[in-house]
């Protein structure tokens, strides 16, 4: 018999809930609590435990579960939100979160999570020191314009100099790691045929989604980027004109300035972004429709491993 468990992680500790028990326990969310959770698991081997995608917190407890062969599935939040709507819960703590994931792993049975190949995630690491370089040389670039002191101003020069050095170098070793994994050298060329799409975006999108055959379609990617519009009926009033920003925003940030260069410059967009303005859709909410069918075609490209057909019709 499998005994489901739910997980509800946070920075620090997770709270767990075995569904056929009355109460929960807590752990903290480190080696040692690992080892104490996997003490109190009946018969490891028959479990089937669920936690939400919860930026990098879930990362290292699902690793640990899964080398010890147990079977874990990695949620969507949007999933356990609708879940818990569907059930009409009110009440909301972290071991009450953790019962209802347990009883979503019941009823759902989500799918089995994989880790990501060694090559993704130092991809990851390094993708992550750029942004921490950028984000520096940015603060130093808007300081030095406000500085009076001309030492100062040449010491902050030189700071920026030695930040774009290194930034160059990164994005050296990201390359490198990206030409020495075929898989990624093909899927990063598929990306890029896509007017728009460059190649920094296309690292980041196959970065941040991991695996394209964890999606069974491309609902289910925009939907993990949060793309997706958010249904609000009342009576006979229906309102889909609202974004679910439930989803990874990583992801939608970095497909922003894509959808914006592919309305300018794919004509297959500039279509599709045409009818879009006919029918009243303007502004971010054409942009974001925008986001959503780069994705689509993303998903297209990647799951059959051919180039973007610029003569392909897209619906609207």
């Amino acid at each position: 018999m499998t005994c489901y468990v739910g997980v509800d992680i946070g920075k620090n500790q997770f709270d767990v809930h075995l569904h056929h028990q009355a109460r929960g326990q807590s752990f903290s969310n480190s080696p040692e609590g690992f080892t104490a959770f996997l003490s109190i698991l009946p018969a490891p081997q028959t479990c089937h435990i669920a936690m939400e995608a919860t930026g990098k917190y879930f990362f290292n407890l699902a690793q640990f579960l899964f080398n010890h062969q147990i079977k874990v599935s990695v949620v969507n939040p949007a999933s356990i939100k609708y879940y818990a709507q569907s059930q009409l819960k009110r009440t909301k703590t972290d071991l009450q979160d953790a019962k209802l994931i347990a009883h979503y792993c019941q009823s759902q049975q989500p799918k089995l999570w994989q880790p990501p190949s060694q090559v993704i995630v130092e991809l990851q690491e390094w993708q992550q020191f750029q942004a921490l370089l950028i984000k520096q040389k940015t603060q130093l670039t808007n300081q030095m314009q406000t500085t009076e002191c001309e030492r100062l101003k040449q010491l902050q020069l030189e700071q920026i100099v030695q930040l774009e050095q290194e930034i160059n170098e990164v994005s050296e070793q990201i390359k490198t790691l990206i030409s020495q994994d075929e898989k990624l050298n093909e899927q990063t060329s598929l990306l890029t045929s896509i007017k728009g799409v460059g190649e920094k975006t296309a690292i980041q999108v196959l970065t941040l989604i991991k695996d394209i055959d964890g999606f069974d379609n491309a609902k289910q990617l925009a939907s993990f980027a949060g793309v997706v519009p958010q249904i609000k009926q009342s009576g006979s009033s229906v309102n889909s004109s609202s974004l679910s920003k439930i989803g990874h925003s990583e992801l939608r940030k970095c497909l922003y300035m894509p959808a914006l260069a592919a309305i300018k410059f794919n004509p297959v967009i500039q279509t599709f972004a045409q009818n879009l303005q006919s029918r009243g859709i303007t502004g971010k909410k054409k942009v974001v429709a925008v986001m959503r069918k780069l994705l689509h075609i993303m998903f297209a490209v990647l799951k059959h491993g051919k180039p973007f057909d610029p003569c392909y019709k897209i619906s609207t």
